[in-house]
């Protein structure tokens, strides 16, 4: 299947591969083609991937099990057969051992970048560093600073789930070594369809639920070549769902009540609807963006990153705690000056302009709960008039 909406990064990517040494980084969202765009590169790459568990040097050992070594190589490399022994008739024989870990620890990274001086030209590629160990850390720090002339190095990484790797490497880079920077957004509208065409004969359109993911896109396609009605894809729903689980109480809670909110909210409604204290919500609005979980539609307003992902976390809520968000929405009383949830996304309509008979339709309530909602927010708010909605909700 061709590439579809990746050729301007695609041709700049190639372009700082071809001047090495070079340090190039690539970020996104889970899902939205960082390894696809990959595949797209000329040789020779290394591909190595971090990984959950974060084993000692893993990635660096799973991309040099691909090399191709040749046949006289530095005696320093042999300080690699303990990492790769399948490799150890090829290798020198490992220098005698010392008793200071730095030591060793020095002449194992000088053994990785010996072996990558007999490679280039290469592109060493480490993926997900957001999962990245210690070990492999501090080896790509060491690399970064005296990359070989012909080599270069590539890492991929979602941003809502790294800590501070990409910042340390990228500030002590020495002047020699070229930087770039590359961030994949999802496909837009009509790179959507395209991708759709070639997935699907007859494809419906799939940006509203998909909002340009392309895994959600190839997914969500999946389950319709297969007769199913449009829904979750299982591998989306359950990538959602670890996200999830993986929150702490209080920025979960917030998730759930912008899954059963209709349409992006406030930090206000969230914390009324989700049952938190202001001061949790905030932290745990906060922790669920950087997540990768809610985003900031528009400013002020967060809602979850796409449709499905919504619908996601919607199905796992628990028939008790949906009852219990549902009653806090619709919950009719509340101080003066401060509007339930419900009634901040009326009156943000009514301020847009609709009629009580449009936005019952738009939020599936009877015009008569709307024009109660209107009554109670003017009321609490201390406005007289539906007209003066605009000016004071902006």
């Amino acid at each position: 299947m061709p590439l579809v909406g990746r050729e301007h990064e695609l041709r700049r990517l190639a372009e700082t591969l071809a001047r090495p040494p070079a340090v190039v980084m690539i970020d996104g969202e889970a899902g939205v083609g960082k390894t696809r765009l990959l595949r797209e590169l000329p040789g020779p790459l290394l591909v190595g991937n971090c990984h959950p568990m974060r084993f000692p040097f893993g990635p660096i050992v799973e991309a040099l099990r691909h090399a191709t070594l040749p046949p006289s190589l530095n005696p320093i490399t042999g300080a690699l057969r303990p990492l790769l022994p399948e490799f150890a008739h090829l290798l020198p024989l490992a220098p005698p051992p010392v008793q200071d870990p730095q030591v060793e620890r020095h002449r194992l990274f000088r053994a990785v970048l010996s072996l990558l001086e007999s490679l280039q030209p290469v592109t060493l590629v480490v993926e997900d560093i957001h999962w990245i160990d210690a070990d492999t850390r501090d080896l790509l720090g060491f690399l970064s600073r005296c990359l070989p002339p012909r080599a270069a190095l590539l890492l991929t990484y979602r941003p809502e789930d790294l800590g501070g790797p990409v910042a340390a490497l990228r500030s002590h880079l020495p002047p020699h070594i070229a930087y770039a920077q590359f961030s994949l957004p999802p496909l837009d509208r009509a790179e959507t369809a395209l991708l759709a065409k070639h997935l699907l004969p007859d494809p419906p359109d799939l940006w509203p639920l998909t909002v340009g993911v392309p895994f959600a896109i190839e997914e969500l396609a999946r389950m319709l070549a297969e007769g199913h009605p449009p829904g979750t894809p299982p591998a989306l729903r359950d990538a959602v769902l670890l996200k999830l689980e993986a929150l702490p109480v209080a920025a979960r809670r917030v998730v759930q009540a912008a899954a059963v909110l209709e349409e992006p909210s406030c930090e206000r409604s969230l914390a009324a609807a989700a049952g938190v204290p202001a001061e949790q919500c905030e932290r745990g609005l906060a922790e669920a963006i950087r997540r990768g979980l809610l985003r900031e539609t528009t400013p002020g307003q967060y809602g979850l990153r796409h449709p499905l992902a919504k619908q996601a976390v919607y199905d796992s809520i628990t028939p008790g705690l949906r009852r219990r968000l549902h009653r806090r929405i619709e919950a009719p009383s509340e101080p003066r000056g401060a509007v339930s949830p419900r009634e901040e996304q009326v009156i943000r309509l009514a301020a847009q302009g609709l009629t009580n008979r449009e936005i019952a339709e738009s939020l599936f309530l009877s015009p008569r709960t709307v024009e109660v909602h209107v009554a109670n927010a003017l009321r609490k708010l201390g406005l007289t008039s539906r007209r003066q909605l605009p000016r004071s909700t902006t």
